[in-house]
């Protein structure tokens, strides 16, 4: 609304780029504003955010992402991505990647609160952004979620990640320690691309947690972000200690093929989806490795980069890719 307009002048601007503004209204909290279109996530977007990051722990009391405008953020950046695939080949768009991957973990271990205010879409690496930072503030007409399958991809800045590790810490906390169980519901939302139309069902997905903030009024979710982080801050705020984690492993991996199987002989899934799903699966089972085996949260990412990668290559993904650039609607294929 003509809230955002106010305050690209407001404040004090500490760094500005074309890709991104920091800058503080308070001098208590720093604010990060993407001004990329569609507020997608680019490497120069990555290196604003982590260059963000160091200036809030040297100097403030957390760091608020938020735009002036809608979307959130419509996540990576799809049409540098592929020119820059056909100019050099794999390799440079795997290393943009980790750096993506990198940038969420720097978001999750920060020392200060890294509080995301979401309104509009959220999709991809704007859902990704939202799921690394320790609170999530969100206006009830958000849209969240992965949809990197529908251009023939999977999640891969840090989506499948959490999903596992979001998987193992509600097994943890449950009677019922079937790893699977709390699996399967992540696997869906992301393998189906599947988008919360409103906070309340974006929760639903696993895409906001009960403590996260949903607020009525979307003018004043940058005033609420702002207070919750000094708020957190002033509790005390401690980044999360970097743990191993169990994954359901190959049998996991199985059982969820299984019912793959089904829905592509069934005719529900395209030959070219049951793929990208079994590459899903595999990364958030862990790949070959037993039940119950702990792993780190990079060794994930790494598995996250292989299937992205190996995507980009596939023909039937390059259609998808293509399609969406030049007609934005998914090709199914």
């Amino acid at each position: 609304g003509e809230g955002g307009a106010r305050f690209e002048t407001a404040g004090t601007t500490l760094h500005e780029d074309r890709n991104i503004r920091l800058w503080t209204l308070d001098d208590e909290v720093l604010i990060a504003s993407l001004k990329t279109k569609m507020h997608t996530i680019s490497p120069e977007v990555c290196e604003g955010l982590q260059q963000a990051i160091e200036m809030a722990e040297q100097d403030y009391q957390g760091l608020v992402v938020w735009s002036g405008d809608e979307p959130f953020s419509a996540g990576a950046d799809l049409e540098s991505t592929l020119p820059a695939f056909i100019a050099v080949g794999v390799a440079a768009i795997e290393d943009a990647e980790g750096f993506m991957q990198q940038t969420m973990l720097r978001l999750r271990y920060a020392s200060v609160p890294v509080v995301s205010a979401i309104r509009g879409l959220a999709l991809g690496g704007g859902c990704e952004l939202g799921l690394y930072s320790a609170k999530r503030v969100v206006a009830m007409e958000s849209y969240i979620g992965l949809v990197e399958v529908g251009v023939g991809l999977v999640p891969g800045a840090g989506g499948l990640t959490y999903i596992a590790r979001r998987a193992a810490e509600n097994a943890a906390t449950s009677t019922d320690r079937d790893l699977l169980k709390f699996l399967t519901e992540g696997f869906t939302a992301a393998a189906m691309a599947k988008v919360g139309t409103s906070a309340l069902e974006s929760r639903k997905l696993g895409y906001l947690l009960d403590s996260d903030i949903v607020v009525p009024n979307k003018d004043e979710l940058l005033f609420v972000a702002l207070n919750e982080a000094r708020a957190m801050f002033a509790g005390g705020y401690r980044a999360p200690h970097r743990r191993q984690f169990p994954v359901a492993g190959r049998n996991g991996k199985a059982t969820i093929q299984g019912q793959l199987v089904n829905m592509r002989d069934g005719g529900f899934i395209s030959a070219h989806d049951f793929h990208i799903a079994s590459l899903i699966a595999n990364v958030v089972t862990g790949g070959d490795v037993d039940a119950g085996t702990l792993v780190t949260e990079e060794y994930l990412m790494a598995l996250e980069r292989q299937a992205f990668c190996s995507l980009l290559t596939h023909p039937k993904t390059q259609e998808r890719i293509m399609g969406m650039l030049s007609t934005g609607k998914p090709v199914r294929n």
